[in-house]
């Protein structure tokens, strides 16, 4: 009888999952929020320092926008100046996205910590060679 009572277990969790397609989660919402979103870069780090400046205001954003578009440029410079503008492909089954500037390829492995913390990692194409760590913009 215990056997009996672990079989029918074993069967149902079993017979769940069968024949059903699991479909990747796609990231952009989460970067982009399905309009536009501004995250800070956090860290900029290689090998194990830590490149960016301590103070908020210092420090660089990334906006993301749903038509894929992107823009790149210091916090302190939003609303005074354009920023380096481009393009970007998220790659959600590979865990990629891509930053196309007009001479200039970033690309990286996108590791979520969370809904507030993504960690990216350059890949051997990528033009860029430093990891960032980036956070949503703050609330004011």
């Amino acid at each position: 009888m215990k056997y009996f009572n672990w079989i029918v277990v074993f069967g149902v969790l079993t017979g769940c999952s069968r024949g059903v397609e699991l479909r990747p989660i796609s990231l952009s919402p989460l970067f982009n929020d399905s309009n536009s979103k501004i995250w800070v870069v956090d860290e900029v780090n290689s090998g194990n320092k830590n490149f960016a400046p301590k103070r908020n205001v210092d420090k660089d954003v990334v906006i993301f926008y749903k038509n894929g578009k992107c823009v790149f440029q210091p916090m302190k410079t939003i609303g005074d100046i354009e920023g380096k503008r481009g393009d970007y492909s998220l790659y959600s089954d590979d865990n990629l996205i891509s930053l196309f500037f007009a001479q200039e390829r970033w690309e990286f492995k996108i590791n979520v910590q969370s809904q507030d913390k993504i960690v990216l990692t350059p890949t051997e194409k990528s033009d860029i060679k430093y990891q960032l760590v980036i956070v949503p913009f703050p609330e004011i």
